[in-house]
Protein backbone atom coordinates (compact mmCIF):
# COMPACT_ATOMS: atom_id res chain seq x y z
CA UNK A 1 0.00 0.00 0.00
CA UNK A 2 2.79 2.07 0.60
CA UNK A 3 3.83 2.12 -3.07
CA UNK A 4 0.80 3.09 -5.31
CA UNK A 5 -0.54 0.38 -7.67
CA UNK A 6 -0.46 2.07 -11.58
CA UNK A 7 -1.76 0.66 -14.79
CA UNK A 8 0.10 3.14 -17.12
CA UNK A 9 -0.12 6.91 -17.09
CA UNK A 10 -3.09 8.56 -15.86
CA UNK A 11 -4.95 11.49 -14.54
CA UNK A 12 -8.45 12.06 -13.26
CA UNK A 13 -9.29 13.12 -16.52
CA UNK A 14 -8.44 9.82 -17.98
CA UNK A 15 -11.90 8.41 -16.80
CA UNK A 16 -13.95 10.92 -18.15
CA UNK A 17 -14.60 8.44 -20.98
CA UNK A 18 -14.65 5.33 -19.09
CA UNK A 19 -16.57 7.06 -16.41
CA UNK A 20 -19.32 7.58 -19.58
CA UNK A 21 -19.10 4.11 -20.31
CA UNK A 22 -20.11 3.65 -16.89
CA UNK A 23 -23.09 5.57 -17.15
CA UNK A 24 -24.63 4.68 -20.47
CA UNK A 25 -24.15 0.84 -19.24
CA UNK A 26 -27.64 -0.16 -17.55
CA UNK A 27 -26.74 -1.86 -14.16
CA UNK A 28 -28.71 -5.08 -15.28
CA UNK A 29 -27.34 -5.17 -18.73
CA UNK A 30 -24.93 -7.91 -17.88
CA UNK A 31 -24.77 -10.68 -14.78
CA UNK A 32 -22.44 -9.66 -12.51
CA UNK A 33 -19.25 -11.64 -12.76
CA UNK A 34 -17.45 -12.93 -9.15
CA UNK A 35 -14.54 -14.72 -10.41
CA UNK A 36 -13.29 -11.64 -12.56
CA UNK A 37 -14.14 -9.38 -9.76
CA UNK A 38 -11.58 -11.32 -7.76
CA UNK A 39 -9.20 -11.79 -10.64
CA UNK A 40 -8.82 -7.49 -11.11
CA UNK A 41 -8.67 -7.50 -7.05
CA UNK A 42 -5.60 -9.72 -7.13
CA UNK A 43 -3.98 -8.28 -10.31
CA UNK A 44 -3.96 -5.03 -8.91
CA UNK A 45 -2.95 -5.74 -5.34
CA UNK A 46 -6.02 -4.53 -3.11
CA UNK A 47 -5.70 -8.07 -1.03
CA UNK A 48 -2.97 -6.61 0.54
CA UNK A 49 -4.84 -3.81 2.37
CA UNK A 50 -8.66 -5.29 2.23
CA UNK A 51 -10.68 -8.30 2.36
CA UNK A 52 -14.67 -8.87 2.04
CA UNK A 53 -15.26 -9.35 5.38
CA UNK A 54 -12.44 -7.82 7.90
CA UNK A 55 -10.73 -4.92 8.00
CA UNK A 56 -6.63 -5.34 6.93
CA UNK A 57 -4.84 -2.39 6.17
CA UNK A 58 -7.84 -0.59 4.90
CA UNK A 59 -11.49 -1.18 5.27
CA UNK A 60 -13.53 -4.05 5.01
CA UNK A 61 -15.23 -4.16 0.98
CA UNK A 62 -18.91 -4.54 2.97
CA UNK A 63 -17.90 -1.88 5.17
CA UNK A 64 -17.24 0.15 2.04
CA UNK A 65 -20.23 -0.79 0.04
CA UNK A 66 -21.93 0.16 3.44
CA UNK A 67 -20.67 3.58 3.32
CA UNK A 68 -21.29 3.97 -0.12
CA UNK A 69 -24.76 2.87 -0.54
CA UNK A 70 -25.39 6.12 1.89
CA UNK A 71 -24.15 8.09 -0.71
CA UNK A 72 -25.17 9.96 -3.85
CA UNK A 73 -23.71 8.40 -7.45
CA UNK A 74 -22.36 5.49 -5.22
CA UNK A 75 -21.30 3.68 -8.60
CA UNK A 76 -19.59 6.48 -10.07
CA UNK A 77 -17.70 7.79 -6.82
CA UNK A 78 -16.68 4.53 -5.97
CA UNK A 79 -15.28 4.09 -9.72
CA UNK A 80 -13.32 7.58 -9.18
CA UNK A 81 -11.74 6.05 -6.02
CA UNK A 82 -10.18 3.35 -7.63
CA UNK A 83 -9.18 4.74 -11.06
CA UNK A 84 -7.27 8.39 -10.10
CA UNK A 85 -5.70 7.83 -7.20
CA UNK A 86 -7.53 10.14 -4.85
CA UNK A 87 -6.22 10.47 -1.16
CA UNK A 88 -7.40 7.29 1.09
CA UNK A 89 -7.20 8.49 5.36
CA UNK A 90 -5.76 5.70 7.68
CA UNK A 91 -6.38 4.91 11.19
CA UNK A 92 -3.26 7.24 12.68
CA UNK A 93 -4.38 10.17 10.42
CA UNK A 94 -1.52 10.10 7.65
CA UNK A 95 -3.30 10.18 4.49
CA UNK A 96 -1.79 8.32 1.01
CA UNK A 97 -2.62 8.44 -3.01
CA UNK A 98 -5.16 5.25 -3.65
CA UNK A 99 -3.59 2.79 -5.78
CA UNK A 100 -5.24 2.83 -9.20
CA UNK A 101 -6.59 -0.30 -10.04
CA UNK A 102 -4.30 -2.24 -12.81
CA UNK A 103 -7.13 -2.05 -15.75
CA UNK A 104 -7.95 0.49 -18.07
CA UNK A 105 -10.71 -1.68 -19.42
CA UNK A 106 -14.36 0.56 -18.32
CA UNK A 107 -16.09 -3.00 -17.99
CA UNK A 108 -13.45 -4.30 -16.18
CA UNK A 109 -13.64 -2.08 -13.61
CA UNK A 110 -17.53 -1.30 -13.67
CA UNK A 111 -17.44 -5.27 -12.58
CA UNK A 112 -15.61 -5.01 -9.59
CA UNK A 113 -17.40 -1.87 -8.21
CA UNK A 114 -20.41 -3.59 -8.48
CA UNK A 115 -19.12 -6.29 -6.69
CA UNK A 116 -18.27 -4.49 -3.92
CA UNK A 117 -21.26 -2.66 -3.63
CA UNK A 118 -23.44 -6.01 -3.54
CA UNK A 119 -21.75 -7.59 -0.90
CA UNK A 120 -23.72 -6.31 2.17
CA UNK A 121 -27.21 -7.20 0.17
CA UNK A 122 -26.02 -10.07 -1.59
CA UNK A 123 -23.87 -13.54 -1.58
CA UNK A 124 -20.10 -11.70 -2.91
CA UNK A 125 -19.62 -15.72 -4.41
CA UNK A 126 -19.86 -17.47 -7.35
CA UNK A 127 -21.99 -20.15 -6.07
CA UNK A 128 -22.16 -22.89 -8.28
CA UNK A 129 -18.61 -22.70 -9.01
CA UNK A 130 -17.89 -22.91 -5.28
CA UNK A 131 -20.00 -25.93 -5.02
CA UNK A 132 -18.68 -27.55 -7.77
CA UNK A 133 -15.14 -27.04 -6.70
CA UNK A 134 -16.02 -28.15 -3.34
CA UNK A 135 -17.52 -31.40 -5.07
CA UNK A 136 -14.72 -31.88 -7.10
CA UNK A 137 -12.31 -31.38 -4.01
CA UNK A 138 -14.46 -34.33 -2.35
CA UNK A 139 -15.10 -32.06 0.08
CA UNK A 140 -18.62 -33.31 0.83
CA UNK A 141 -17.23 -36.35 1.96
CA UNK A 142 -16.60 -34.94 5.11
CA UNK A 143 -18.49 -31.64 5.21
CA UNK A 144 -22.51 -29.99 5.14
CA UNK A 145 -23.95 -26.32 4.78
CA UNK A 146 -25.68 -27.24 8.03
CA UNK A 147 -24.96 -30.52 9.27
CA UNK A 148 -21.90 -32.43 11.19
CA UNK A 149 -20.35 -34.85 9.46
CA UNK A 150 -16.83 -36.47 9.62
CA UNK A 151 -16.27 -32.62 10.07
CA UNK A 152 -17.76 -29.67 11.41
CA UNK A 153 -20.54 -27.72 9.11
CA UNK A 154 -19.71 -24.75 6.98
CA UNK A 155 -21.76 -22.77 8.59
CA UNK A 156 -20.14 -23.36 11.63
CA UNK A 157 -17.04 -23.48 9.98
CA UNK A 158 -17.73 -19.45 8.91
CA UNK A 159 -18.92 -18.47 12.86
CA UNK A 160 -15.40 -19.90 14.06
CA UNK A 161 -13.58 -17.85 11.21
CA UNK A 162 -15.18 -14.57 11.45
CA UNK A 163 -14.78 -14.54 15.07
CA UNK A 164 -10.99 -14.17 14.88
CA UNK A 165 -8.61 -12.23 12.55
CA UNK A 166 -7.13 -12.94 9.15
CA UNK A 167 -10.41 -15.04 8.73
CA UNK A 168 -10.27 -15.46 4.89
CA UNK A 169 -6.48 -15.85 4.75
CA UNK A 170 -6.58 -18.48 8.01
CA UNK A 171 -9.25 -20.60 5.97
CA UNK A 172 -7.56 -20.59 2.20
CA UNK A 173 -4.39 -21.87 4.80
CA UNK A 174 -6.49 -24.66 6.04
CA UNK A 175 -7.45 -25.46 2.37
CA UNK A 176 -4.62 -24.94 0.16
CA UNK A 177 -2.07 -26.50 2.86
CA UNK A 178 -2.62 -29.78 3.92
CA UNK A 179 -2.79 -28.70 7.99
CA UNK A 180 -3.92 -31.18 10.51
CA UNK A 181 -7.42 -31.32 11.15
CA UNK A 182 -8.74 -32.74 14.79
CA UNK A 183 -11.53 -35.09 15.12
CA UNK A 184 -14.62 -35.48 17.23
CA UNK A 185 -12.36 -38.92 18.65
CA UNK A 186 -9.34 -36.95 19.07
CA UNK A 187 -7.09 -37.75 16.72
CA UNK A 188 -5.71 -36.09 13.88
CA UNK A 189 -4.81 -36.10 10.01
CA UNK A 190 -4.22 -33.80 7.25
CA UNK A 191 -6.87 -31.56 5.88
CA UNK A 192 -7.33 -32.55 1.94
CA UNK A 193 -5.67 -30.03 -0.37
CA UNK A 194 -8.71 -28.15 -2.41
CA UNK A 195 -8.32 -29.55 -5.84
CA UNK A 196 -7.07 -26.12 -7.77
CA UNK A 197 -4.40 -24.13 -7.83
CA UNK A 198 -6.61 -21.15 -9.75
CA UNK A 199 -6.55 -18.63 -6.91
CA UNK A 200 -9.78 -16.81 -7.43
CA UNK A 201 -11.71 -19.95 -7.51
CA UNK A 202 -10.29 -20.95 -3.82
CA UNK A 203 -10.84 -17.41 -3.02
CA UNK A 204 -14.51 -17.99 -4.29
CA UNK A 205 -14.90 -21.05 -2.56
CA UNK A 206 -13.43 -18.97 0.81
CA UNK A 207 -16.18 -16.28 0.43
CA UNK A 208 -18.71 -18.85 0.05
CA UNK A 209 -18.16 -20.64 2.98
CA UNK A 210 -17.35 -17.38 5.27
CA UNK A 211 -20.71 -15.74 3.78
CA UNK A 212 -22.51 -19.06 5.44
CA UNK A 213 -25.47 -17.93 7.74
Amino acid sequence: MRTPLTAGPWSPLAAVPLLVALLVVAPDAAALDVLAAQQLTRQSGCLECHSVYQKKIGPAWKDVAVKYHGEPNAQERLYLHVTTGRKAKFDDGHEESHPIVKSNDPKRITNLVEWILALPVAAPVDVPAAQTLARQSNCLKCHAVDVKKEGPAWKDVAAKYLGSAGAEDKLHKHLTTGRKAKFSDGHEEAHPIVKTRDPDRIANLVSWILSLK
